[in-house]
């Protein structure tokens, strides 16, 4: 599956960190006068990856990937992840995502802070400068 990515948006909060690449800008507050159609169709391709934190010393991690394809989402256990300054790849075990990227040097920097407390030393993750 390929995307290609025009918006980027990483958050790290209290519960979880992610990172959304997408093929179609944000909408914000237009949404609220559209169908729910018209939202889904707004939405377009897109790749989110999630970690969230454990509420509890007891609980674990848990990290997170969807696309818009129902296909391509689940748990992430095994997978190796490879930024680039133009290309983002996530390779499971049953296929890779690529998702064409131009990011600005700040939203680079924050990909490249952001990413290893996502995997949290679960896969693999490789940073080519």
């Amino acid at each position: 599956m390929k995307i290609k990515c025009i918006e980027i948006s990483i958050n790290d909060e209290d519960l979880g960190c992610q990172v959304t690449f997408s093929e179609k800008k944000d909408l914000g507050e237009e949404t609220a006068n559209m169908t729910v159609q018209e939202i889904i169709d707004s939405i377009g391709r897109y790749l989110l990856i999630q970690r969230s934190y454990p509420e509890f010393e007891d609980e674990s991690d848990y990290i997170y990937f969807e696309t818009h394809d129902e296909e391509f989402a689940g748990e992430l256990s095994d997978y190796e992840m490879v930024l680039s300054r133009e290309l983002f790849e996530l390779k499971l075990f049953d296929g890779k995502i690529e998702v064409l990227i131009n990011p600005t040097d700040k939203e680079y920097s924050e990909l490249k802070k952001i990413l290893p407390i996502l995997t949290n030393k679960t896969g693999k993750l490789t940073i080519n400068d």
